[in-house]
Parts: C-alpha cells; structure tokens; sequence
C-alpha cells in the first residue's frame, strides 16, 4: 500500500515571502497546496519546481453554486473551470471545490449542487484534471455539511475518474465529531485528508493521525496540514518531524 503524500497548505506556512515558503518545503521535504484566488502567477510556481498536489478554488468563499445571486453561482462555474486549466498547466492531478459558503443559500441545495458539478464533468475530463469536494463544517456553511451527504452527492454524479472526496479534521471536530469513532467507521475512499484543529487551530503533534490513517480501509494519495491561525517555526517543524514518522 502506498503511504500518502505529505503537503503543507501555502497560505499556513511560517514564511511572510515566496522565497521563504519554497524553501522551507524544500527543507522538510514537502508538496505543497496552493490557492487559486483570481490572481495566481502560475510562473512562480512553474519556476520553483516543487511538487504541487492539488490547486484550491479558493474564490469559492465568495462565488459558489448555492448563492443566491445568480451572477455568483455564474461565476463560481468560471472559477472553478479556471483552477481546473491552471492545474492542468501545472500539472496538478486535483482541485479542491466546496458546494457552498455562508448562510444565505440558495433552495434545493443537494440538486443545484448536482447540476453544478455535472456541469463541470467535460472540463475536468478535458484538462484532465480530479474535482475533489469537501465539506465544511456548520460553522462554515448551513447546509451539507454531513460528510455522507457530498458522498451521495459524488456517487449519483457517477463519474469516478472525476469526483472524489476531501475530509478536513478541523471541520470534522467542528461538526461534533469523535474523531476516532468516525475514522474506526469511516469506509468511503479519500483522495485527501486536510489536517487541522478545531477553529483553524494547527492540527496538535499529539492527533493520533497514524491510527486514523490505520483504521482506513484506503490511504489518501495526499495528507495535506492546512489551517488559518498562524504556527511558528518551530511548531511548524515539531510537527512535520512528528508526522513524518508515519508519513
């Protein structure tokens, strides 16, 4: 069984410039996760040469399928057929999509979520490119937030080369869950497992993340630290040394 790949997400790393964020994932020997905000230099990265695993479509705070402004469920296809081409010039195998933000939504969820990424089914195949879906947590967003709810979703879209999961630990325990009764219980495949705390807190070096991992049936191709309050250095290497043990 392969063991996953271990990323850092970009905009989490203790670093305040490029140059300092590349080098520290060369240092620790790291992938990274970047953010397609509207305003990515994919020249930067391409320069770089550091392994790339997956691309957010991070303007999906803002421009989503459940707005209910139909300007912004517009935007939100461009945005992500967008993240799909800047991925496939980079070569990066995934984004990262959410089916909606917020609290005022749009009716019907479940199916515009449907219809939204069914859409989206000729541009991924056409960059060849995965969609990955994540669920957020309540705190987040007021509706699918059960992770078996975007489950249903990626079975019913029926298109396995392009739809898959991500599971965040910090929206989990955000959403109420025991994380080590969910894992023990868990048995749908995940493309990638994003670590991180409750409120966005770094994930704690003392997550029992290698008996999460164990109790899976399969591995994650990417296990992938990400959250938004800031770490400091040395944290940040204490947890990277923690987790390459098993990582």
């Amino acid at each position: 069984m392969l063991t996953p790949i271990l990323a850092y997400d970009e905009n989490s790393l203790p670093a305040n410039n490029w140059a300092d964020k590349f080098n520290l994932i060369v240092k620790e020997n790291l992938a990274l996760e970047i953010a397609n905000k509207g305003n990515l230099d994919i020249g930067i990265y391409r320069q770089s040469g550091i392994h790339i695993v997956s691309v957010q479509a991070y303007a999906m705070h803002e421009f989503h399928p459940l707005h209910p402004d139909s300007y912004h469920r517009q935007q939100a296809w461009y945005h992500v057929r967008e993240t799909l081409q800047i991925a496939a010039q980079l070569d990066v195998p995934r984004i990262v999509t959410v089916c909606g933000f917020g609290f005022d939504l749009i009716d019907n969820p479940w199916e515009r979520s449907l219809d939204f990424f069914a859409s989206l089914v000729v541009p991924a195949k056409a960059a060849g490119v995965q969609i990955m879906i994540e669920p957020l947590s309540p705190r987040r967003v007021g509706v699918l937030t059960n992770p078996r709810d975007i489950v249903s979703l990626i079975e019913m879209l029926d298109e396995p080369e392009v739809f898959s999961l991500v599971l965040d630990t910090g929206h989990l325990i955000d959403s109420g869950y025991d994380l080590d009764t969910f894992f023990d219980n868990w048995n749908y495949p995940i493309a990638e497992l994003q670590l991180k705390g409750a409120l966005s807190t770094p994930p704690n070096v003392n997550m029992p993340v290698k008996s999460w991992l164990e109790s899976l049936e399969q591995l994650p191709k990417v296990v992938c630290i990400e959250h938004r309050q800031p770490i400091c250095l040395q944290d940040f290497e204490q947890l990277v040394m923690v987790l390459r043990g098993y990582i």
